[in-house]
């Protein structure tokens, strides 16, 4: 049996959002950070983006969501090759849902 109401997975997804601190990724194989350029709650779903603007060219990696704590919490393996006349935005989109887990009652 489902138990949270929308407000309460909203909610999760908002701590989420808020828990996030930069990115980190890989510049022609040199490691680097970014501010997170937006962050989205709507309802249960999460969008934060990351954005490379064009001081930024090269092999852009290995882009990580890090949380205010230092730990990656999101990453993705794809290779993006940024021109200089182009910007760049790497979005991360997540829906926050409930799962039912068997719970056992004592009486």
């Amino acid at each position: 049996m489902k138990t949270l109401t929308g407000i309460g997975l909203n909610k999760q997804a908002q701590r989420f959002a808020s828990s996030i601190h930069h990115a980190a990724y890989s510049l022609n194989g040199a490691p680097q950070t970014r501010p997170i350029f937006k962050s989205i709650v709507e309802g249960d779903v999460v969008k934060i983006y990351v954005y490379f603007d064009d001081a930024v060219v090269g092999s852009v990696s290995n882009v990580q969501l890090v949380d205010n704590d230092g730990d990656v919490v999101a990453l993705t393996d794809r290779v993006f090759t940024k021109p200089q006349s182009k910007g760049l935005y790497v979005a991360f989109k997540y829906r926050f849902t409930e799962m039912e887990v068997e719970s056992v009652e004592s009486l």
